[in-house]
């Protein structure tokens, strides 16, 4: 009985330890500088860690939209389609995957209103 008790225990500690929450509503935002977004720098890694593996090359094919080059992404960035997918409040992209953090977002925003430069 205190094996089975212990193991219940047990179970329940590793269970309750295992969670999931965004790193910005922990921790904030204060480290989120916006002043001087670029594209080399910035946008292009967001899309590399975020969006490549479903929009580039052929994979690209399937989803009809391709960021793997700084003329696709000025398209999408010009026509609304970059923000809106991932700012909409259903099926934000990446598809499948956590939703950008609003710093990321706020990074591809500004980029966008500043006139989605090749920077």
């Amino acid at each position: 009985m205190k094996i089975r008790l212990l193991i219940t225990a047990f179970t329940l500690f590793c269970f309750s330890a295992c969670y999931y929450d965004k790193e910005d509503l922990l921790y904030g935002q204060s480290s989120c500088d916006t002043s001087s977004v670029k594209y080399s720098v910035q946008i292009k890694n967001i899309l590399k860690a975020s969006c490549l593996s479903c929009h580039s090359g052929t994979a690209a094919a399937g989803a009809g939209i391709k960021l793997d080059d700084y003329v696709s992404v000025k398209k999408s960035a010009d026509n609304g389609s970059l923000l809106s997918s991932v700012t909409r409040t259903v099926n934000p992209m990446p598809k499948g995957a956590a939703r950008l953090s609003s710093c990321r977002i706020a990074e591809i925003r500004t980029w966008i209103q500043n006139g989605a430069p090749n920077n």
